[in-house]
């Protein structure tokens, strides 16, 4: 498949997945249409296989049933290697940046699959490596730009709250315009304030070529940013549908949302 045909938008299409481990059912025929130009969200109580379907989609776990298909193209034995090559990119619940960098610099390591410069690159003031470098500092500016925390490019992750340092986490992921993009609770750990700085970001995210699909327990959030909703419960699909379409939903209010009159 040419680069050309992987950059168009393809919806992510997950056909009766199955997994368990030792016996234990994890996932049970899962069939969700992942649709590009929408935010996805994907809720359910702890333990409902919510990280073990995204670490599915990854390559990182494989299924013993089903199928993953990214428009045409069949994922079955792709490695998580070979997903990253194809588009995939990921966060995760705990933010993981490297003090020692910059903002800007944390942001660049996203790049690094896609860098051609060796090793010896990194310690000589090699042509090729300088150019690179400044590529790729320029495409991490602007996906710090497109997170709204441009300002912090030149700071170190110590001096930041949790907040900026979540969108910069964000901002590394989206860094080489991944055609697919797993968030896993970003509001994690952050208050109303930071949350609400979280849902306009992710707005700005929405694009034709892309496939977001957010994790997360904070319902306002999901609720105000996705355009369809899954829920999860001990690994099956209990409901799909719009945001106000799952909050009325009585099975969704029984076994995640909880009842307001209880």
């Amino acid at each position: 498949m040419s680069a050309q045909a992987v950059l168009e938008p393809h919806p992510l299409v997950v056909q009766d997945l199955s997994l368990s481990f030792g016996g234990i059912q994890v996932l049970q025929h899962i069939a969700l249409h992942l649709k590009s130009g929408e935010i996805t969200g994907l809720i359910g109580p702890n333990g409902a296989g919510k990280t073990s379907f995204f670490n599915c989609l990854t390559g990182l776990y494989s299924p013993q049933q089903g199928s993953i298909r990214l428009g045409d193209l069949r994922l079955e034995g792709v490695p998580p290697t070979g997903r990253a090559a194809l588009g995939f990119s990921r966060s995760f619940q705990h933010v993981a940046l490297c003090p020692e960098l910059t903002m800007a610099e944390n942001v660049m390591i996203g790049l690094d699959r896609q860098s051609s410069a060796g090793w010896l690159d990194a310690f000589l003031p090699l042509p090729r490596g300088k150019a690179e470098r400044s590529r790729n500092r320029e495409r991490a500016l602007a996906a710090l730009e497109r997170l709204g925390v441009l300002e912090v490019a030149d700071e170190y992750p110590a001096q930041l709250p949790p907040g900026v340092l979540r969108l910069a986490e964000i901002a590394r992921a989206i860094a080489g315009n991944p055609r697919v993009l797993l968030l896993d609770e970003p509001a994690a750990g952050l208050n109303s304030v930071e949350t609400g700085d979280l849902s306009s970001a992710l707005k700005r995210l929405r694009a034709p070529g892309l496939v977001l699909v957010v994790v997360e327990h904070d319902m306002d959030l999901i609720m105000e940013v996705c355009d369809t909703i899954h829920v999860l419960n001990v690994g099956r699909l209990l409901a799909s549908g719009a945001p106000d379409q799952i909050r009325g939903n009585p099975d969704v209010v029984r076994v995640y949302l909880g009842d307001d009159d209880e």
